[in-house]
C-alpha cells in the first residue's frame, strides 16, 4: 500500500478578513465551498458541500481561500485509490526493517513550508529565462549584495507542522514569531502594509477524514524604501524595495498507526504501539490573488497547461499520445528512467485514431469565448467569439449541428454542412508558428474570408522584440483534439449513450482533485502570467505528471520528522537562491518568477496595444529608419476572467492602468467586486455583486 497527497498542488488566496475563509473550489468553473471557523465543509439538506454565497465577510473584507489537501491509499499496482480514515486497516512495509506492519490509522501529521522568495530572484522581463537567465542578467534588488544580505530578502517562516490528535497542534502559524528555534526571515517596517506572516495551516476531521488546510497571508504588500516620493511603483513586474505575501511550497505527511501486526503476527512488546508511514509522495501550494471572476474558465486552464506537459513529456495517456502502433496497452515511461524517457519521447507521436468525447473534450473548449462577452468590451466581428461565422455560413451555429459525427446513410448535404462548420472553426484558431499572426491565411473554402486568429487574447511577450509572442495559442494537446473533431474522428458520447464525467469536473478520485483544482488557475499568457508563470510548462520542474519535484533536503523521514518547534531537518540550511531546477524546488520557487508586487500587474493585466505592423516587432521606431510602414496597433486583451475590465458595460474598477493606478491597487484590491453568475448555466446573467453589510 502506498500513499499520496491530493490535489497535487493545491491553490489559496489571500484576502483581508482576519477570520473568515472559505475552501478551494474542487471543481471546474464552480464557485468555492462554504465552511465554519474550524474549515468543516458545510452540508446543504442533501448532504452535499454546499457553495459559498459571499466572497467577503460583514464588513466588506475579502475572505481567504484555504486549499484542502487528503491523503489516498493505493494498492501495490497505484490503483483505486480511496481517501484514509481514521480507524481504517492500513498495511505498509517498515522501511528500516523490511517487516509488513498492518496498523490502524491514529492520525496525519501534515507539515507545510511556506517562502516568498520574489525580492531576491531575477528580474521578470517577458520570455527571458524561460530557457535560463544569461550572465548579465538583471537582478531583482541588485544594489543589495553578498549571499548574507541577499538571503534576507527571501520570506521565511520556515516548516510547520499540525496534527489533529493534540488540540494544541492543530493550528500553526506561518508569522515571524510562530517558528522559535529556527531562524526566520521577514521584512522590515513596510508602507504601506507590513508583511509578518504568509498563513496558517488548520487541520479538520470531518466524516473520519483528516484533512489539511493552508491559508494564505492577507494581500499585504509594501516598499523598505524611504525618503520623498515613497513608496513607489515604477513598472508592472519588478519593484526594488517591494514584497509582497504571495507564497508556495510542499506540502508532506506522515501517518501515525498502531502496529496490530507484524509480518501477520500479533505486534512484538518491544516494537513502538505507534508508528509513522510517510506519505511517499507529497503536494505542493500555491498562494495566489482573489479569482474576482470565479465561475467563468480561462481560454486555457492550468489544468490543460499541465496536461499537456504530462502527455507529451511524461505518458499520462500513452493510446493519446505515444509510440505507434496504437493497437494495445502501453505502460506511461518511468519519469525515474532518464535514458527511457528521453528515447520515450524522442519516439512519442499523437495518435491519428484517436477519437474524442465531443461533449467532454471538444464543447468546453467551444463555448469558453462566449462568457467573455460578460467581462470585456465584446465585439464578435474582430474575433471576440468564434462562432459568429459572418456571411455564408449562416450565423450562429447549434451545438447540435456540430456534435454530430459522419455516419453511415447520413443525408450528403447535412454531411458537408457539418464539416463546413468544423472546418470553419479550425480555420480561425492560432496554430503553432502563428502566435505573432493577427489575421491567418484565407480558408481555403471561403477565399474573402481572412479571420482574426483565436483566441483573441495577448501571448507570451506582446511588449520586448525578445522572443516575441504577441498572441494566445492553445495547448498543443487542445489543438489535437480539435483538429481530430475537424475531421470527424469525434464521439458523440449522449447520443451513444455512454456515461463520461469531465475529468475536471467531478471530484470522485484523487486524480479528479489534481485536475479540478487546477481547472481554475490561468494556464497562458504568462507575462508573467496570473498565479504563476511560464515555469508551470517547463517540464524539469515535474517528478511525475502533476508532482512537483521536490529538493531531496525537504523530504520527511521518520528520524527528521518536523514539529512546531523544530527546523524541518536538523542542520537545514536557509533557502537558497539559486535556480537548479536538477536538484528540485524548494518554497517559493513557483511564485518567485511572478510580479512584485502582485497588484502591479493585476491592475495593468486588462488591454494591451498589440502592434500588428511586423509579425517579429513589438518595438518600433519608424521614425528613425524612413521607414514607410505605417505604425498599426491592435487592443488585445490578457485575462478578463481573472482580471475583468467591464461588467455588462460597466467598468470594474475607477483604478487607471498606469503606475500610479498600481500604486492605489496595493490597498484597493479588496475593494473591487466579485462578478456571479445571477442567472442559469444555460442562460447566464453576470453582475458585480457585494456583501449585505450590517
Amino acid at each position: 500500500m502506498t500513499f499520496k497527497i491530493h490535489p497535487a498542488i493545491g491553490i489559496a488566496r489571500v484576502g483581508n478578513s482576519p477570520n473568515s475563509f472559505y475552501l478551494s473550489p474542487e471543481e471546474a468553473g464552480q464557485l468555492p465551498i462554504d465552511c465554519d471557523a474550524d474549515g468543516n465543509a458545510l452540508l446543504n439538506s442533501d448532504g452535499m458541500e454546499q457553495s459559498i454565497t459571499n466572497f467577503k465577510d460583514g464588513q466588506g473584507r475579502v475572505r481567504r481561500q484555504a486549499a484542502r489537501f487528503r491523503v489516498y491509499a493505493y494498492d501495490d499496482d497505484g490503483h483505486n485509490g480511496k481517501e484514509v480514515e481514521i480507524g481504517q486497516t492500513i498495511s505498509i512495509v517498515n522501511p528500516k526493517t523490511g517487516q509488513l506492519m498492518t496498523g490502524e490509522v491514529a492520525d496525519i501529521e501534515w507539515t507545510v513550508y511556506l517562502a516568498n522568495k520574489k525580492a531576491c530572484w531575477y528580474a521578470f522581463k517577458e520570455t527571458d529565462g524561460e530557457h535560463g537567465y544569461a550572465p548579465d542578467h538583471p537582478l531583482r534588488n541588485a544594489d543589495i549584495t553578498g549571499d548574507d544580505a541577499r538571503q534576507q530578502l527571501i520570506i521565511d517562516p520556515g516548516p510547520q507542522t499540525v496534527s489533529y490528535n493534540d488540540k494544541k497542534q492543530r493550528t500553526a502559524q506561518f508569522d515571524n514569531s510562530g517558528n522559535p528555534g529556527y531562524t526566520q526571515s521577514f521584512p522590515p517596517p513596510l508602507t504601506p502594509n507590513s508583511i509578518d506572516t504568509l498563513g496558517e495551516l488548520k487541520v479538520t476531521l470531518q466524516n473520519k477524514h483528516n484533512r489539511l488546510l493552508v491559508l494564505g497571508g492577507f494581500g499585504n504588500s509594501g516598499s523598505m524604501l524611504t525618503g520623498f516620493g515613497q513608496p513607489v511603483i515604477t513598472e508592472y513586474a519588478n519593484n526594488d524595495g517591494w514584497f509582497d505575501d504571495i507564497s508556495d511550497g510542499p506540502v508532506m505527511a506522515r501517518i501515525k498507526y498502531k502496529v496490530l501486526a507484524e509480518d501477520g503476527r500479533p505486534r512484538d512488546p518491544a516494537t513502538k504501539e505507534f508508528m509513522y508511514a510517510n506519505v511517499e509522495t507529497n503536494a505542493w501550494i500555491l498562494v495566489g490573488y482573489p479569482r474576482y471572476v470565479p465561475q467563468i474558465l480561462d481560454i486555457i486552464t492550468m489544468d490543460e497547461l499541465v496536461y499537456d506537459v504530462a502527455v507529451r513529456e511524461f505518458g499520462y495517456d500513452t493510446y493519446l499520445y505515444g509510440v505507434a502502433p496504437f493497437n494495445g496497452a502501453q505502460p506511461p515511461p518511468d519519469p525515474t528512467n532518464a535514458d527511457a524517457l528521453a528515447l520515450w519521447r524522442q519516439q512519442a507521436e499523437w495518435n491519428n485514431d484517436y477519437y474524442p468525447y465531443f461533449w467532454r473534450d471538444i464543447w468546453p473548449l467551444l463555448r469558453r469565448p462566449f462568457q467573455f462577452q460578460y467581462v470585456m468590451d465584446f465585439d464578435a466581428m474582430t474575433g471576440g467569439d468564434p462562432h459568429e461565422t459572418g456571411a455564408g455560413l449562416g450565423g450562429n451555429f447549434d451545438p447540435n449541428l456540430i456534435s454530430v459525427p459522419p455516419y453511415e446513410g447520413e443525408d450528403p448535404e447535412l454531411r458537408t454542412k457539418r464539416r463546413v462548420w468544423r472546418m470553419h472553426i479550425w480555420s480561425v484558431l492560432r496554430k503553432p508558428g502563428q502566435e505573432n499572426q493577427w489575421q491567418l491565411t484565407p480558408d481555403p473554402l471561403n477565399p474573402q474570408f481572412k479571420p482574426v486568429g483565436m483566441p483573441y487574447l495577448c501571448g507570451d511577450n506582446p511588449l520586448s522584440n525578445t522572443a516575441a509572442s504577441k498572441f494566445l495559442c492553445l495547448t498543443d494537446t487542445q489543438l489535437f483534439l480539435l483538429r481530430q473533431w475537424t475531421l470527424g474522428k469525434f464521439i458523440n458520447e449522449q447520443s451513444e449513450d455512454i456515461q463520461t464525467t469531465p475529468p475536471e469536473t467531478a471530484s470522485r478520485t484523487g486524480t479528479d482533485l489534481d485536475r479540478g483544482v487546477l481547472s481554475n488557475l490561468l494556464g497562458g499568457a504568462f507575462c508573467p502570467g496570473g498565479e504563476t508563470s511560464w515555469i508551470m510548462r517547463n517540464p524539469a520542474i515535474y517528478s511525475e505528471p502533476y508532482r512537483i519535484n521536490l529538493s531531496s533536503a525537504f523530504h520527511l523521514t521518520e528520524l527528521s520528522a518536523s514539529s512546531p518547534r523544530q527546523p524541518l531537518n536538523p542542520g537545514l540550511q536557509p533557502l537558497s537562491q539559486t535556480g537548479d531546477l536538477a536538484t528540485g524546488l524548494e518554497p517559493g520557487d513557483i511564485t518567485k518568477y511572478s510580479a512584485c508586487p502582485w497588484q502591479a500587474d493585476f491592475n495593468e493585466c486588462t488591454t494591451n496595444e498589440t502592434d500588428i505592423t511586423y509579425e517579429d516587432w513589438n518595438e518600433l521606431y519608424l521614425n528613425t529608419t524612413g521607414d514607410p510602414a505605417q505604425d498599426v496597433q491592435q487592443l488585445t486583451y490578457w485575462w478578463p476572467a481573472h482580471r475583468p475590465v467591464t461588467v455588462n458595460n460597466i467598468p470594474w474598477t475607477n483604478v487607471p492602468q498606469t503606475d500610479q493606478g498600481d500604486l492605489m491597487m496595493v490597498t484597493a484590491w479588496s475593494e473591487q467586486s466579485f462578478v456571479l453568475n445571477q442567472g442559469t448555466a444555460e442562460n447566464p446573467n453576470f453582475n458585480m455583486v457585494e456583501p449585505d453589510k450590517p
